[in-house]
């Protein structure tokens, strides 16, 4: 009855609207292009004026990554069907609007849908694209968007598995793959329509230190003295101590061997995520972190995901121990290892979709469930006889939690932009502190450099972010290879407080396709005015109202201190094979600092148990991922955070299974 009131409601507003037209029944001939004719789904009722002309009409519109194109057909009372003839929207991105957008148009026979969070790109472009096909049919599309849709209620939805996590991203995934492979029911609760969270939005780096990849990359005189300023500081406490002194052996090893790759261990990847954490993080769980990073690259190649033979660095990783797949854009790449291991193997996971999980549910001291509403207001309960895992992310997304801890920035307002999901709204943090659970490191939230000045987005450009940063004067500010909280406060030093990043062909990460290494097309980001291209520096620096000769000598510098190893000017000694900015064509992309990571959340130990405020653990309480706190303290390194995700909710995932 609510769908036909609907329907109703929907035919008096457009003939109200088609009233006041000089009685036109059909759209001059230029204002449509029917592909084809079809049956009628409906016929008007005689004496009625038609809402559409009948027919198929196709139009484009401008994606995420280029045109996408639909096909929309209408009887002359209704949408009868939409079908998107062409696209090249990212897998598990650009999906899941094309899924669900076009069965809801249709059922509500309405515009005013809601587009599906972290693809607002690709819902856009749908719903112009349909919007453009109602006015070659005739219709009224601002009728249509008046068209209210009421979702009804249903009774409460009760699911009961041996682990329940709650979160699908990179450290949900994890844990729901190594909970099932160890033979446990589990049920996924996920908020978006999709799955992937932040972990699909990321540029796909994960850190370990790796001899296998990282045997081919050279060892400068420069990087050798970065070690040896590692291992000669002081150590802040015994277990840095610990490290600094099997790390010394390790490189007295490596220089006695007189091996020429780059060097790396365990201990210095510990020594590294701490002093440059500024001594935050928990020295245990960054020796779990780190200890367990090549097994984790390694549980995860045994799954199928391909990885590049070499290596890389990138934004505020710090050494070339960052690792990226080969086969996928961004951090879809875990992703979709996890989902196609649980197709493959036929593990018991399912995973329900749109639900936003709200309150734990206690039961004689011990955490056994969730309730959460879903998008239609079905209230629903969730429940793990073995264990529960949080790994809802952090709070990126939520500016009135990231100003309440802001202690670092000088503000986190609303006109900062972040580069994480809509929905990484700090829930499972609220979830956790109202039944007692401790929070630590809430106030160390980083900023990444180099994103979108309006969006926060960091993938809407070319360019390794180890590119030379140049400011509005045209000069370089920074060494390109700090930390990210030392390089986002020199970017918030320099004119309007952003920069551009400049890159040559070489190091344009472009793929043979002209496709960048988050999914975007170069066509599109230069026709969107997110990036622009030049044969030459000089014609590069007129079109963006830099000194030409400034920026040349800029360049040329950088060039120089590539070829040596070492910029004398900035201090930067780590450059990756292909930094040098050697030939055009030649790119630019204005930067800002973004919202990124949330290093603070929930404590847990090494085993992911979750700590409540008296120091105690928390029974069948699990947690992982940016949810947590403790670990990368007040700067995370690049490349740390999937490393962290996988890692800890693979752990947590084997220790629900088995109650431990």
């Amino acid at each position: 009855m609510k769908k036909f009131l609907a329907l109703l409601l929907t035919l008096l507003l457009l003939v109200i609207g088609a009233a006041g037209c000089a009685q036109q029944t059909q759209a001059p001939e230029t204002a449509f292009t029917p592909i084809s004719t079809v049956a009628l789904a409906q016929e008007t009722p005689v004496g009625e004026e038609a809402l559409y002309q009948a027919g198929t009409y196709a139009a484009t519109a401008r994606g995420r990554n280029a045109d996408l194109t639909v096909s929309v057909t209408f009887s002359d009372s209704a949408i009868t069907a939409i079908e998107v003839l062409s696209h090249e929207e990212t897998p598990g991105i650009g999906d899941m609007p094309i899924e669900r957008l076009p069965k809801e148009i249709i059922e509500y026979q309405s515009l005013a849908v809601d587009a599906v969070a972290s693809a607002t790109i690709t819902s856009e472009a749908l719903l112009t694209a349909v919007e453009d096909c109602v006015r070659q049919a005739g219709g009224d599309v601002d009728a249509l968007k008046a068209v209210a849709i009421e979702k009804e209620a249903g009774e409460l939805v009760t699911k009961t598995a041996d682990v329940l996590v709650i979160g699908g991203g990179g450290a949900g995934l994890a844990a729901a793959v190594a909970a099932g492979e160890n033979g446990a029911s589990v049920v996924v609760v996920e908020k978006n329509a999709g799955l992937g969270g932040n972990t699909k939005l990321a540029g796909g780096l994960i850190n370990a230190a790796d001899p296998e990849r990282q045997a081919s990359l050279q060892m400068s005189d420069a990087l050798k003295g970065t070690v040896q300023e590692y291992l000669d500081m002081e150590p802040h406490d015994e277990a840095m101590a610990k490290w600094q002194e099997a790390a010394k052996a390790q490189f007295e090893e490596y220089l006695a061997s007189g091996s020429t790759s780059l060097f790396d261990s365990p201990e210095f990847h510990m020594i590294q995520t701490y002093v440059d954490g500024d001594y935050y993080g928990k020295p245990e769980m960054i020796e779990a972190l780190c200890s367990n990073a090549l097994d984790t690259i390694h549980w995860m190649t045994d799954r199928g995901l391909q990885l590049a033979e070499k290596t890389k660095t990138a934004q505020g990783v710090l050494w070339q121990r960052a690792h990226q797949a080969t086969e996928y854009k961004s951090g879809l790449a875990f992703v979709d290892t996890f989902v196609k291991t649980i197709e493959h193997e036929n593990l018991p996971v399912e995973i329900v979709y749109e639900v936003r999980a709200e309150e734990l549910i206690v039961a004689n001291g011990r955490v056994t469930g969730v309730k959460g509403t879903d998008v239609n207001g079905t209230p629903y309960e969730f429940y793990g006889t073995n264990g529960v895992v949080l790994t809802t992310g952090g709070f990126g997304a939520n500016v009135e939690m990231r100003q309440k801890y802001n202690s670092i920035w000088a503000t986190l307002d609303e006109n900062v932009p972040t580069s994480n999901s809509p929905a990484i709204t700090g829930d499972g943090i609220v979830m956790a502190e109202a039944i007692g659970a401790n929070l630590i490191g809430m106030d160390k939230i980083q900023l990444l450099p180099v994103t979108d000045p309006v969006t926060g987005e960091p993938g809407t450009r070319v360019g390794n972010g180890t590119s030379p940063y140049v400011n509005k004067e045209g000069v370089r500010f920074v060494a390109e290879d700090e930390r990210r909280d030392v390089m986002s406060a020199a970017i918030l030093e320099q004119t309007d407080s952003v920069c551009w990043l400049i890159s040559s062909r070489p190091n344009s990460e472009l793929d043979e396709n002209d496709v960048n290494a988050y999914g975007y097309s170069l066509e599109y980001l230069i026709e969107a005015g997110k990036v622009y291209m030049a044969d030459t520096l000089e014609e590069l620096a007129v079109q963006n109202d830099l000194d030409p000769q400034t920026l040349v000598d800029t360049i040329n510098k950088f060039n120089e201190a590539f070829d040596k190893g070492y910029d004398e000017e900035f201090g930067r000694t780590v450059f990756d094979p292909n930094s040098r900015i050697s030939e055009g064509p030649y790119f630019a992309c204005l930067r800002a600092p973004a919202v990124h990571h949330t290093m603070g959340g929930v404590e847990i130990d090494t085993e992911t148990h979750v700590y409540n405020t008296s120091g105690e653990i928390i029974p069948g309480l699990y947690a992982a991922g940016e949810v947590t706190g403790g670990i990368h303290g007040g700067n995370r390194l690049g490349g740390n955070a999937i490393t962290d995700a996988i890692t800890f909710g693979r752990i947590a995932g084997q220790n629900a299974a088995a109650k431990n």
